[in-house]
């Protein structure tokens, strides 16, 4: 004949066997596929929610320093209205030694228990202009090495009696 007949009857129901789809040897390792395919999706899900753990770590050092940072200018303003006599003589650059007034701050801020990393390097301004508005920058670079800053601008009153 001119068609290709299997030999025995054994081999005919194998070939039928083969082209049925649903039967056990039709969807051999369909179940494995299906396993690494959720292993797969899992794994993702994971590295998902380890990079937002990064993520929120590194918010919450940002939020910690800028506490900081907010903590030690209202220090100085503070130290500033006990001492508004003397206000001329809190005058920083930023280069340089601190002035005898800032000394104990400035040592707080680059080396104390809570120094903001960077703020040795990267040192603070203050700023007093003729009508006594006082201005406070502090620098401070976390271990991303972007430098953040923290403003704080104050009027200091001389005149104790308003």
């Amino acid at each position: 004949t001119g068609g290709c007949l299997p030999a025995t009857r054994a081999a005919a129901r194998e070939d039928d066997i083969m082209k049925k789809p649903g039967t056990k040897q039709a969807q051999a390792g369909v179940a494995l596929l299906e396993v690494l395919i959720a292993i797969l999706i899992i794994s993702f899900g994971i590295l998902g929610i380890i990079g937002l753990q990064a993520n929120s770590i590194a918010m919450m050092s940002d939020a910690r320093y800028r506490i900081e940072a907010s903590a030690f200018a209202e220090r100085l303003i503070a130290e500033m209205w006990i001492n508004p006599v003397n206000l001329a003589s809190y005058a920083y650059a930023g280069t340089g030694t601190p002035p005898g007034p800032l000394v104990a701050w400035y040592d707080d801020l680059t080396t104390g228990s809570a120094a903001l990393p960077g703020a040795a390097t990267h040192k603070p301004t203050i700023t007093i202009s003729g009508d006594n508005l006082v201005t406070v920058t502090i620098n401070w670079a976390p271990p991303d090495g972007v430098v953040h800053n923290h403003v704080v601008v104050a009027n200091i009153n001389q005149n104790p009696e308003n």
